[in-house]
């Protein structure tokens, strides 16, 4: 295994779907630590995903929120002390609009916007009787690092096209029995929206 030092991103998976999805997407998977903190109850692939040694821990089976998130970043922190850049990477609900057209399977990244951070914390909000979502508040922008390379990824898309559905297949390629659980839903099964 390499040095734990290498490890600068940190990606934390809230669910098992998700967790293995992270994992089907590494470029290259490491044996597991050697050794972690004594502070650290996780357990975590890690591997490199493009050009970054990324370390992806998950929820501990049956537990959910931000307590349960805290203490796996926390625990990852410990036993990989230069992640430098965490994400808390998921499955989202509750996102469709009639001006955004969010179908289940698609792809969001959020960015900062009108004063707001870009993220909003599930329980920073409500949304009252047939009307509108109100805040009550939000988290922090990323840092300006990943701001920027939303905005490389933006230009590359327009310039280039985007290849995800050829990346998802060819992860579903090589973990075939995965297909089945992890393959985009059909239209007709997409409970967000009645199809045509």
């Amino acid at each position: 295994m390499p040095d734990q030092r290498i490890y600068n991103v940190g990606w934390i998976c809230a669910t098992k779907p998700e967790y293995v999805a992270a994992q089907a997407f590494l470029d290259e998977k490491h044996d597991q630590p050697d050794h972690a903190s004594t502070n650290d109850n996780n357990i975590y692939t890690i591997g490199k995903f493009g050009k970054h040694h990324v370390v992806i821990g998950t929820l501990p089976d049956g537990e959910y929120g931000i307590a349960a998130a805290v203490g796996v970043a926390m625990g990852m922190l410990y036993s990989f002390p230069n992640v430098r850049i965490g994400f808390m990477v998921g499955i989202g609900g509750g996102a469709p609009s009639l001006k955004n057209d969010i179908r289940l399977g698609d792809i969001v990244v959020s960015a900062p916007r009108n004063g707001h951070g870009g993220v909003f914390q599930y329980d920073f909000g409500k949304t009252i009787q047939d009307k509108k979502f109100q805040t009550n508040g939000f988290l922090n922008q990323p840092p300006e690092l990943l701001r920027a390379a939303v905005a490389d990824i933006k230009a590359e898309y327009e310039l280039e096209g985007h290849q995800l559905d050829a990346a998802i297949d060819a992860a579903l390629n090589q973990r075939p029995r995965l297909r089945k659980n992890y393959q985009r839903p059909s239209d007709d099964s997409d409970r967000l929206f009645r199809s045509d």
